[in-house]
């Protein structure tokens, strides 16, 4: 029974470093094909790139700098963008614009005068 007892134990540690064994293979898989799936997705994106090239991309990059608000350039200069004309800037000029087309109606109106059919 002894002896017995020594075989049982000693199948038993066999299988115990089996299974270390193989649950060290399980997780050197498993890493290889996260590694995989990494690398697939930097080559589709590579082929996409390629495949695009000259052309707007199918979908948008969002903006990393969501409020992006003032542009500064390297030398120190900030370019603050144009400048919005204000309310009485538009009235002035849509005052000049409907008196030059006054202008312009009185002055094909003289013209028509002036050309009279014989």
């Amino acid at each position: 029974m002894e002896e017995n007892g020594k075989i049982v134990t000693q199948q038993y540690k066999g299988l115990e470093t089996q299974f270390v064994q193989l649950s060290q293979q399980v997780t050197q898989m498993s890493q290889q094909q996260r590694t995989t799936d990494f690398q697939l997705g930097q080559l589709t994106t590579t082929v996409g790139n390629m495949q695009n090239k000259g052309k707007f991309p199918s979908t948008t990059e969002p903006n990393p700098k969501e409020h992006c608000k003032a542009i500064e350039l390297r030398s120190g200069t900030k370019y603050q963008g144009p400048q919005l004309p204000s309310e009485d800037d538009i009235e002035e000029e849509t005052a000049k614009i409907e008196q030059e087309k006054e202008k312009d109606e009185v002055e094909g109106i003289e013209e028509d005068e002036e050309i009279e059919p014989n």
